[in-house]
């Protein structure tokens, strides 16, 4: 039976309102079924805590994701985390992250987060910017963006992050810069920085298909990324993974388990599981029903809401390897895939000689990552691995 460590993703799929660039499986409902959804969530996490492969590990990372995690009162998010502790060993340093977006921030609720175990907050602000947060159809205002980073450190949360999004169209780099100094001001310990995509099934993505929205420049974007680089780098925020920078000791752990390959179990609508095999290489990927409704209702009938699941076999796992691990800066360590899948990054992929050769990719003191020029065409890359 493993007994390593992993990490769980608890997916609370309702939002105030659907953001037009958004993908993620979010809801909106006149109706927010909170105490039968939470019902839901127990009942799937004792079920796995009983499972073989699962029963008895312990928990190194929680995560509330969305949707929109803080439209559930403190008690539901307490009454999870306790049934949490009560079903999986919890590691001392345990991080427990919740997502909150500024227009649901409610000063009452973030003392009760906190008293209940959440210890790290992540605020999705996107931009400082009126005109920005109006095209990126976001509910809430400037001043409460800032109102609620101001609750969080208020809350006592030492640990918290935040998102920008950049790279929008009609967006100059003043823009970028001015989100960077307002950003700034709140000294975040953890900051995310994404570039705008349009992605397929999104309302942005409809509108890029019929021609009246268009990508940045791609020189323009270049300028944006090393500007976030260059001054979040100044103010002692370290770029760890593409999109995202950090303090020292500030990393994201439950997205790091995420890009080094481990296992990580998620409850909860549309959410997503993995679990590597015994022989340390395979792995067994599955997923659950994504409408709620259909997910509360396959759970209250059989405890369980899978829909899908997917073999990873030893070639598809070593591809996952490479493409997650390579999005951290420090790259991957070259003897832990070799001691993995029996050969190194370099054997089982020739095609990396080229681009070490190419600049893109560099080999040094036993870690294979990208070049600063590499990053910048990260995505180039990655498309030969999945």
């Amino acid at each position: 039976m493993k007994s390593e460590p992993f990490s769980l993703y608890i997916h609370i799929p309702y939002c105030i309102s659907k953001c037009p660039y958004c993908d993620f499986n979010s809801h909106v409902v006149a109706q927010i079924p909170e105490d039968g959804y939470t019902d839901a969530l127990l009942r799937e996490l004792e079920l796995y805590g009983g499972k073989d492969g699962w029963r008895g590990r312990t928990l190194q990372s929680i995560f509330f994701g969305g949707g929109t995690p803080s439209t559930f009162k403190p008690a539901s998010i307490g009454k999870l985390l306790a049934w949490a502790a009560a079903t999986f060993p919890i590691a001392n340093d345990c991080e427990i992250t919740m997502e909150a977006n500024p227009g649901t921030v409610d000063a009452a609720y973030f003392p009760g987060y906190r008293d209940a175990g959440v210890n790290r907050i992540s605020v999705g602000v996107q931009s400082f910017q009126p005109k920005l947060l109006k095209f990126l159809g976001r509910v809430h205002s400037a001043e409460e963006a800032k109102t609620a980073l101001n609750i969080v450190k208020q809350s006592g949360f030492d640990n918290f992050s935040f998102d920008l999004i950049f790279a929008n169209p009609g967006q100059s780099l003043a823009d970028l810069d001015a989100d960077l100094d307002s950003a700034l001001e709140f000294q975040p310990p953890h900051l995310s920085a994404y570039n705008l995509t349009f992605e397929e099934g999104t309302p942005f993505h409809h509108e890029y298909r019929a021609g009246r929205m268009a990508n940045l420049d791609e020189d323009t974007e270049i300028a944006m990324a090393e500007l976030i680089d260059a001054k979040l780098g100044a103010a002692g925020l370290k770029r760890y993974e593409i999109s995202n920078y950090a303090r020292p000791w500030f990393h994201s752990l439950h997205n790091v388990n995420y890009w080094h390959s481990g296992d990580y179990l998620g409850l909860g609508a549309g959410a997503h599981s993995y679990r590597r095999e015994a022989d340390g290489v395979a792995g067994l990927r599955w997923n659950n029903e994504k409408s709620p409704a259909k997910y509360m209702a396959q759970v209250a009938a059989t405890q369980q809401a899978e829909v899908e699941r997917e073999i990873i076999d030893a070639h598809k796992a070593a591809a996952e390897f490479m493409f997650l691990g390579l999005r951290m800066t420090e790259g991957i360590r070259v003897e832990t895939f070799r001691q993995r899948f029996g050969q190194t990054p370099r054997e089982f992929y020739p095609q990396i000689d080229g681009w070490i050769d190419g600049e893109l990719l560099i080999e040094q003191a036993r870690f294979l990552r990208f070049t600063a020029k590499g990053l910048m065409l990260a995505n180039s890359i990655f498309v030969h691995f999945m």
